[in-house]
């Protein structure tokens, strides 16, 4: 919704001098006419880039977890293998020692598989971020440019009331009633009370 102080400006974008020239007062209202519909226009791209954020958010953090747990499996594979090797070191040149050789050879062969799809999912975690840090800069620009049209507007609106009153730019606000102050009241004397002292019959 567009600042009051800024819609009463528009009232005057039709308003033309003697020549039939935009006024002053008209061309100030154009500005921000054009200025109010650009920020529009940001807002809502704005908001088409945030909900982007928060997509590539839940997206960032879906991988992360992913390859936090494909790690532990990593780890858990080459354990393997290095035990396969070292039981099939230690049980000599019989079958179960060429069963345990099969053994280890075939898990080194899942971790090279597996490597090549962990580097594959880091690379894909790596372009998704920078993705999403493009996109929250982006969001920065964006709300940044707003702020400076909306300065920009209210300097307008600043100068339209300075040239024409500030009624334009500033809302009527009723004055506080004045408290008149609580009449004085006379304290009033009350009468002395006379005395008459009754004389004695000598």
């Amino acid at each position: 919704m567009l600042d009051p102080r800024f819609q009463e400006l528009l009232e005057f974008i039709d308003e033309r001098d003697e020549d039939g020239k935009p006024t002053v007062r008209a061309q100030i209202g154009l500005k921000i006419q054009g200025y109010s519909e650009d920020v529009e226009r940001l807002r809502i791209s704005l908001a088409e880039l945030e909900e982007e954020v928060l997509e590539l958010q839940s997206s960032v953090e879906a991988q992360a977890i992913s390859i936090a747990e494909q790690e532990s499996r990593r780890t858990d594979l080459i354990t393997d293998a290095q035990d396969a090797a070292v039981r099939a070191a230690m049980s000599g040149s019989g079958g179960a020692a060429a069963r345990l050789r099969r053994q280890a050879q075939s898990t080194r062969y899942r971790i090279d598989e597996f490597e090549k799809d962990f580097s594959e999912e880091r690379t894909r975690l790596e372009q998704t971020e920078l993705t999403l840090n493009a996109k929250k800069s982006a969001v920065k620009e964006q709300r940044d440019m707003i702020v400076r049209r909306l300065n920009t507007m209210s300097s307008l609106a600043v100068r339209a009331g300075g040239e024409f009153g500030t009624e334009l730019v500033t809302p009527s606000t009723p004055s506080q009633p004045q408290r008149r102050p609580a009449p004085i009241r006379s304290a009033r004397r009350r009468p002395r009370r006379v005395r008459v002292r009754r004389r004695r019959a000598s």
